[in-house]
């Protein structure tokens, strides 16, 4: 049976759930604040190859005459990663569409911001600590990647930050920080820990200076930048909290979208419309896992 054309979803219907699936939050997708995103991937592949490096040797001083110059190399590792769809729908029935056109003001977008939400939190979910099931590994289990329990408290008794003081909190940091910043060229700029371990920063650093945590760390200069995101809760080595130190260049990391968040055209079937959309990603492309450090037990 032929629908009616006042039944039928226009552009103009859709203006508001574009405007909503293109202009997302940008808390939503905190990972791609924090690190470059590779976007010039075909979205019809299938596979992304790239080279995982490591760094031999070390430049010396030759002596006078000498000719024993070092060899210094880049052993690289060719890895393949996979790229998938991420996909989610809402529904919009025809007397939504009659009460928009009624009032002459596009459909409501709320529906459309869920959506989206969904897809942000997977993509999230992907970069921080992959996918088990499709062997999508991420920043808190790639392979390569610094990892390091923390220090048990002065007490002895625990390695968790709400235990410890702002003294031993900066130490842990400063023990990770260090692992990156003396490989050769690098720089860790970037600190992400979970919502607990934020609050943790707010504690004094101690009783002379009247700073806390986290601006003692900013007034250091050590990181540009310092976020959250529950996504690193339970994803230590034995299922503790951690923290991550790493150097955000594209030398090091990159966030995979061939193909960026993407509504399809609606499928109809009465009384609703389905509106799919959907994104092409293949999780972080850790090209030197060296520049990332995990601690764990925080």
């Amino acid at each position: 049976m032929t629908m009616k054309y006042d039944a039928m979803m226009r552009p103009e219907d859709l203006e508001a759930v574009d405007n909503t699936i293109y202009e997302p939050k940008r808390e939503e997708l905190i990972a791609r604040t924090l690190v470059n995103v590779k976007s010039d991937v075909p979205d019809g592949a299938e596979t992304y190859s790239y080279d995982v490096m490591t760094r031999t040797g070390v430049a010396k001083i030759l002596a006078s005459g000498a000719d024993d110059v070092p060899l210094v190399d880049a052993d690289m590792r060719r890895h393949t990663v996979h790229i998938y769809s991420i996909a989610a729908a809402f529904r919009v029935s025809m007397q939504e569409l009659r009460q928009a056109r009624m009032a002459n003001q596009p459909i409501e977008a709320t529906k459309a911001a869920t959506a989206r939400r969904a897809v942000a939190e997977k993509e999230n979910r992907l970069a921080w600590s992959g996918d088990e099931t499709y062997n999508i590994l991420g920043f808190t289990n790639a392979e390569g990647i610094q990892t390091s329990a923390l220090d048990q408290n002065e007490a002895g008794d625990s390695t968790q930050w709400a235990d410890k003081s702002g003294k031993e909190i900066v130490a842990d940091l400063r023990q990770a920080r260090s692992k990156v910043n003396r490989l050769p060229g690098h720089n860790a700029d970037t600190l992400v820990v979970t919502p607990d371990a934020l609050e943790e920063l707010e504690k004094e650093y101690n009783q002379y200076t009247g700073q806390t945590v986290r601006q003692y760390i900013q007034n250091q200069g050590w990181f540009s930048t310092i976020q959250s995101t529950s996504d690193l809760e339970e994803q230590g080595d034995s299922d503790e909290d951690c923290f991550l130190v790493f150097d955000s260049s594209t030398e090091v990391v990159q966030l995979l979208v061939p193909m960026d968040l993407t509504r399809h055209e609606q499928e109809y079937k009465y009384p609703n419309y389905k509106v799919p959309v959907e994104e092409r990603c293949g999780g972080v492309v850790i090209r030197y896992p060296m520049a990332i450090v995990r601690g764990d037990g925080v």
